[in-house]
């Protein structure tokens, strides 16, 4: 009898460690996202605008005559890119790559810093639900956060375009995006999860105060 509870011990430790190894490695992961991203950041801000330039080319890769914008700096190709948002001047009307460049930086970096928050709730979830219920107040709480970060997701990297682009151009150009409403209605459907979470546990400790 002792053997068997022993193995299961050892197995439930097992599956402990295994779990905590893994949202270890996840959380590492995430971090090197966040570094990567605000690395590219700072190497945009600090090279020179002269070394950025956009060209209209061919794509070698594909067989069809299809054309792409695409930037380079320092005459090594960054990427291809969304011309819209690079057709952005001045009231000389004047250009700026760099800038262009430094606004795709911000908001993705905004956007993998909200991610990477969510993700790691996530983390913290998992790892406080391997030896207990994950229907706490705790937990439930930490779902609401993803609710409204979700919510962030959906605003807060198109608003950061569109302060940089009224700091530098006095103007902001934008096409409609389904995808911020998908976030919205995600946001929505997360926040509703916790709503029933939260019922259920408000349930759970009446039966057990009557109990």
């Amino acid at each position: 009898m002792n053997g068997k509870y022993i193995n299961k011990k050892n197995d439930a430790e097992k599956k402990r460690r295994k779990i905590l190894n893994g949202t270890n490695a996840f959380a590492f992961m995430l971090a090197m996202i966040v570094f990567f991203t605000l690395y590219s950041l700072i190497k945009d801000a600090v090279t020179p605008a002269s070394a950025y330039e956009v060209r209209y080319e061919n794509d070698e890769t594909l067989e069809s005559a299809d054309r792409f914008y695409r930037l380079y700096v320092n005459d090594l190709e960054y990427g291809d890119i969304d011309i819209n948002r690079y057709s952005l001047t001045d009231d000389d009307g004047n250009t700026d790559y760099k800038y262009c460049t430094l606004i795709e930086d911000a908001s993705r970096l905004t956007y993998t810093l909200i991610l990477t928050g969510m993700l790691l709730i996530v983390i913290l979830i998992a790892r406080d639900s391997m030896d207990s219920t994950p229907f706490t107040k705790s937990n439930i709480n930490r779902v609401k956060a993803i609710s409204l970060l979700q919510l962030l997701l959906g605003v807060l990297p198109g608003s950061v375009r569109m302060l940089m682009s009224f700091f530098r151009f006095s103007y902001y150009s934008s096409s409609f995006d389904i995808t911020s409403w998908y976030m919205f209605a995600i946001a929505a459907v997360i926040a509703m999860i916790a709503f029933i979470f939260q019922k259920g546990l408000d349930l759970q400790e009446d039966v057990d105060s009557i109990a």
